[in-house]
């Protein structure tokens, strides 16, 4: 059996670069009791 250690976990800077620029790009809001996402761009 093969176990993980953490940096068998860490992604690398490119795949952290990418989730931040989707995590800054995407937003969601509550408008009347309603999940809506929406695009900064």
């Amino acid at each position: 059996m093969k176990y993980f250690t953490q940096e068998d976990l860490k992604p690398s800077e490119q795949t952290i670069n990418l989730i931040r620029q989707i995590a800054y790009t995407y937003r969601t809001a509550v408008i009347n009791g309603k999940v809506e996402s929406y695009c900064l761009n």
